[in-house]
């Protein structure tokens, strides 16, 4: 009986130097959390593209690339941004050449921006970097260019010029 209740004691005190039993503090947003969920996001598509390219990134370093779109079959650019501290992030896109843009308000909440770009002179793809003083935001980017069948471009067929 002595050695179960030393047992006991024991494992109660273990218990309490490591916390075992106590609800587990919230451990905030996780970058490697929140690329996935981006991941994630991307791949939920009824009309999935035969990616070309994709990246990922911090907001604090923001997005500015030019991407290849030449070529028979339109493209889809599809992003999506993970934040703690953004509801949502503005998307500039323009072609190389064209002194014309388009913003898009892409949501920092799961959704996904998708954009139908027809082949033709490379998309110009920017996201202003989101930095605060004194630290970074808690943020990630995740982003795919992709060719689609002509037959499932959904909505308007250039998201560029507008429809």
């Amino acid at each position: 009986m002595r050695i179960r209740l030393s047992l006991v004691l024991v494992l109660v005190a273990a218990a309490l130097v490591t916390g075992c039993g106590e609800k587990a503090s919230p451990s905030g947003w996780q970058p490697d959390d929140a690329l996935q969920r981006a991941d994630e996001a991307l791949e939920k598509d009824d009309v999935a593209p035969t990616v070309k390219v994709r990246g990922t990134g911090f907001l604090a370093g923001g997005l500015d690339k030019t991407l290849e779109t030449a070529g028979e079959s339109p493209f889809r650019f599809d992003i999506t941004c993970d934040s703690e501290e953004s509801s949502q992030v503005k998307l500039t896109i323009s072609r190389e050449g064209d002194p014309r843009s388009r913003s898009v308000d892409v949501s920092c909440a799961g959704e996904v921006t998708r954009l139908n770009i027809p082949a033709g002179e490379p998309l110009v793809v920017h996201v202003e970097p989101a930095a605060k003083e004194g630290s970074a935001p808690a943020g990630v980017i995740a982003w795919q260019l992709g060719t689609i069948a002509p037959k499932g471009v959904k909505g308007c067929a250039d998201d560029v010029k507008g429809c």
